[in-house]
């Protein structure tokens, strides 16, 4: 894993310095503790702060964009801005769900997956062996200890598409997800919500915010969720428990404090099950297939505990002369405790056995076991000053600083042998090693004895363990411009220290030990422009190039991944109109980029670094409110990519696994408002999300159908209550989302079982109802 997870810290400071320009005006307007006005456009609440809430789907600031917080569209990047009201709506109940409607995303490509927010952002993965970014500085994700956001905790989601290392240091070029904190108002304002939904589904949580008292200039906010929840996947559990207090404190009219914290516990089962292709992808004969709730584990064990907390503060100052500090830091700490068994590989036992009464089809899996203890600490510091200036005709805003991250992780794997599990009646037995060592039976001592020898050593219990290291600091310096008032001109520079020490070695047969410590050092930056013209359109090219450390670990031969660099030039047209609350956005994009890690083409379990990938594509995103309560949301993806230099022999000219060339989605809603009548504080809302066919391999051998999921919505408020129900793929239509090669079928091994089904699969998300009652104050 590298250092992708570095730092997003800029962002951090990008977040800082819109909240502080939000401040600096609120001060010049009114007393120091007045609160921020706030814009209504066409009956949305949209604050100019890019951190204060939004509602609507049409948000004017971003909060990831860049370091000096330009309104969307007149920032020369390419990002969606996914609004707390947006995520009411829809029902989402994960980051994942939140961004499933944003240009440039394919989500969960894992399938139903409760450990991860996995997705891909123009192709590349973001989510899984990476990075999350909480309020613009990186939760790093280590060996399995990965960052699961509870999105009632956050006022907004935001998908910044395209290279970002001049913003945060090391990171994936295809974009990053940035999710903004709940932060203390001054106004009282208090949220209870409780809900009930299929599975058995139990939540409640409450939100509160406001001052200490009516001239007290410290404010607060306590949001916290409580859930019990079984899922589609039986024997799995989605328990959780959220707290997360924060502080502001105005410090005289020029400084501000806010300190935020979190404390998490989730238990789960072992939610991502991947089932044999023979009964899922492919019929199974008169076996019968799997449908998602099949659970091909081991019940007997834990599943999935997990604590993430952190604590950390936000300190603004304001020197006058246009000059501001903007300072953050953070401390977290994420422990995992992991333990369960896979499918390694399913099999005909029946026909090995030579049973008469053998009915064909798959009917057991080979469980092998998967146990992760993991403890990992990380911090960050950011620390930047702005300076506002006019030279003229332009007006610029500059900004440096320097960041630093800091994290470790610790974590012993165990692997192996765990039974075979009849997936028809679930009784788990150990016999596979008696039926493979008479399958081998020769006459011939010697032989039989090195069979039996190998045999024993393949399915013993296996360790392995995987530590690492990280240390990053970044210089920054960026300047924004103004000029003439139509024209914008971005220009960034970045450069990163990066040292990683790395043992690991992988729990499984024949894998090897490595110890190894890296320095590498980068230089990034991006130049962007775009021109504000008079009838709302903007045209915007840009520039930026990235580097990045890959996932943490080695390959089964002990091999160390290599750092990586890619560049992006894109060119896009955005359409911000008067006449209506709007905004609209088409971005053609070509990245590329060396040393990428994929699936190993032989054995999907391991990853294998290839040559370079060239991904291209087009982007068409728009979000409407009318006047008579419509609002809109669409979005449409062209994406094309291609491995164009291979390392391994076996991948030149196939796409990228799980990556489809063509995916949209659209969502209408409407609200009833001066009716006069019951109808009045009635929403009704449907949505529908599509994704093309893609391949489910690196060999680009299997091939995935398309799909379109369907999602609804309705809501009555009335006075302070409102009741909703949302649903999420409707239709319940069961669908696959990733294959790969089986752990059992690795070439490597030496195995040959005629009757094994080499391939795994897994399924998406299914049908999610919820009836939800909220009470506000």
């Amino acid at each position: 894993m590298g250092i992708h997870y570095k730092s997003a810290l800029l962002s951090g400071s990008s977040i800082s310095l819109l909240l502080l320009a939000g401040i600096a005006n609120a001060q010049e307007a009114g007393p120091p503790n007045q609160d921020l006005d706030e814009v209504v456009v066409y009956g949305s609440s949209v604050a100019e702060d890019a951190l204060a809430p939004t509602l609507g789907y049409v948000p004017t600031e971003t909060a990831s964009a860049g370091r000096i917080g330009l309104p969307i569209e007149e920032t020369p990047r390419s990002v969606s801005v996914v609004s707390s009201q947006q995520m009411e709506d829809q029902g989402a109940e994960s980051i994942v769900d939140a961004i499933s409607y944003s240009a440039g995303v394919m989500p969960a490509i894992y399938g139903f997956d409760l450990r991860y927010d996995n997705y891909t952002i123009r192709g590349f993965e973001s989510g899984v062996g990476g990075v999350n970014y909480r309020d613009g500085l990186p939760l790093r994700i280590f060996a399995w200890g990965g960052w699961n956001i509870e999105p009632f905790g956050v006022e907004r989601v935001e998908v910044l598409r395209g290279p970002s290392s001049d913003l945060i240091g090391a990171n994936q070029p295809g974009g990053l997800v940035n999710t903004v904190t709940k932060r203390p108002l001054e106004d009282f304002e208090a949220k209870i919500q409780a809900s009930y939904g299929n599975h058995n589904r139990k939540q409640i949580a409450a939100d509160v915010t406001g001052s200490l008292s009516e001239a007290s200039p410290i404010s607060y906010r306590l949001v916290g969720v409580g859930r019990l929840s079984d899922t589609q996947v039986d024997e799995v559990k989605d328990d959780r428990l959220y707290f997360a207090p924060s502080l502001t404190a105005k410090i005289g009219d020029n400084t501000k404090l806010t300190l935020l914290a979190q404390y998490q516990k989730d238990i789960q089962g072992a939610s991502w099950q991947i089932l044999p292709s023979m009964g899922t992808l492919k019929s199974n004969g008169q076996e019968g297939d799997f449908d998602y709730s099949t659970f091909a584990g081991d019940p007997d064990r834990k599943g999935l505990n997990r604590d993430q907390h952190y604590i950390g503060y936000e300190l603004d100052h304001d020197f006058g002369d246009g000059v501001e500090l903007y300072h953050r830091a953070r401390l977290a700490y994420n422990k995992i405790n992991y333990d369960s068994a896979y499918n390694g590989g399913a099999l005909d036992f029946d026909s090995l056995t030579s049973s008469p009464t053998a009915i064909s089809g798959i009917d057991t899996a080979v469980l092998i076991a998967n146990e992760v203890d993991e403890t990992a600490w990380q911090g960050s510091v950011d620390t930047a000053l702005k300076w506002d200036k006019e030279f003229g005709a332009v007006s610029t805003q500059f900004v440096a600083g320097v960041d630093l991250y800091k994290g470790q992780s610790e974590a012993d794997l165990g692997g192996g042998y765990a039974g075979e599990k009849n997936l028809k009646t679930g009784d788990i037995t150990n016999n596979l090693g008696n039926i493979l060592k008479a399958g081998g039976t020769t006459g011939d001592p010697v032989a039989d004895n090195a069979f039996y020898a190998y045999v024993d050593g393949l399915l013993a219990p296996q360790t392995g363990y995987q530590d690492q290291k990280v240390s990053q600091a970044g210089v920054y310096a960026a300047a924004n411009s103004k000029i003439f008032d139509k024209f914008r001109l971005d220009l960034s520079l970045r450069h990163d220290w990066l040292s990683t020490e790395t043992k690991a070695k992988l729990a499984s047969p024949g894998a090897r030990a490595a110890h190894e410590s890296t320095y590498n050092t980068a230089l990034t930056g991006r130049i962007g422009a775009s021109y504000v013209s008079d009838i709302g359109l903007i045209p915007f090219v840009s520039y930026g190039t990235s580097f990045d450390v890959p996932p943490a670990g080695v390959t089964t031969d002990g091999k160390v991944f290599d750092p990586t660099t890619a560049e992006q030039f894109e060119v896009g047209l955005k359409y911000a109109p008067e006449a209506f609350n709007g905004f609209f956005s088409v971005t053609g994009f070509h990245i590329t980029k060396d040393n990428l890690v994929v699936s190993d083409p032989d054995n999907s379990a391991h990853r294998a670094q290839v040559g370079e990938v060239r991904s291209q594509g087009i982007e068409v995103e728009g979000a409407i409110e009318l006047f008579n309560g419509l609002s809109a949301l669409a979005s449409y993806t062209y994406l094309d990519t291609e491995i164009t230099k291979d390392l391994t022999g076996k991948l030149a000219g196939k796409q990228l696994e799980r990556t489809p060339e063509h995916s949209g989605s659209f969502w209408l809603k409407y609200d009833f408002a001066d009716q006069g009548n019951w109808l009045d504080g009635l929403s009704i809302a449907a949505g529908a999300r599509y994704l093309g066919d893609r391949y489910a391999d690196t060999k680009n051998t299997v091939q995935l159908d398309a799909v379109t999921l369907f999602d609804a919505g309705v809501s009555y408020e009335y006075n302070n209550l409102k009741l909703s129900f949302t649903g999420r793929n409707l239709a319940d239509k069961s669908y696959i989302s990733h294959c790969g090669t089986a752990s059992l079928a690795d070439p490597s091994l030496g195995l040959s079982i005629p009757t094994m089904d080499s391939m795994n699969c897994t399924y998406g998300r299914g049908r999610e109802l919820r009836l939800q009652l909220t009470s506000t104050f």
